[in-house]
């Protein structure tokens, strides 16, 4: 298949946060990139920049908004970003079905705008869990996603062929 005919979302994590995930919306939309969290995403951005994609995605949350707005500098496109609820954390009102459809709906709009090309979404633990748990045919539990993680996912025209965990911010983790 050549290269081409691929069009790759890279699913990336939103950094570490100043507190923890709560199932209330309002607590949770509170939460901040920590220090740590900003250097992870100088780094994922870094790593991103090889292959120099066209397009950055992001949840409307801060915390990934301001993630997605480091990525777009160290990759330098000139773009703005494109904030959607598509993928907007979860929270204990949505089912859990639902959430990862509604996750999965980027898909059909990276594949209908940016076909053949390579794009970033900055998002949530929970929508790349259900979204790779699908894929993968596995449950949610058992897709390790941490703090600034990146999931390729390869499509061939319409077909999700692929999905590989990257960490190219590992080594600023520890």
């Amino acid at each position: 298949m050549s290269e081409k005919s691929q069009t790759i979302l890279f699913l990336v994590r939103h950094g570490q946060t100043d507190h923890g995930y709560s199932q209330q919306a309002n607590l949770d939309s509170q939460r901040q990139l920590t220090l740590l969290g900003r250097e992870q995403s100088v780094a994922v951005g870094r790593y991103l920049a090889e292959f120099q994609p066209t397009a950055i995605y992001s949840s409307p949350l801060d915390r990934c908004r301001d993630m997605a707005d480091i990525i777009r500098t160290e990759v330098g496109l000139k773009d703005d970003l494109v904030i959607t609820k598509q993928l907007s954390e979860i929270y204990s009102t949505e089912p859990r079905q639902e959430a990862g459809e509604r996750g999965e709906s980027i898909f059909e709009t990276v594949l209908r705008d940016h076909r053949g090309e390579q794009v970033v979404a900055v998002t949530h633990q929970y929508i790349i869990g259900y979204v790779i748990a699908e894929y993968l045919g596995v449950g949610f539990r058992d897709v390790p996603c941490d703090f600034a993680d990146i999931y390729r996912l390869v499509f061939a025209d319409d077909t999700l062929v692929e999905a590989t965990r990257l960490q190219p911010a590992q080594a600023i983790n520890n």
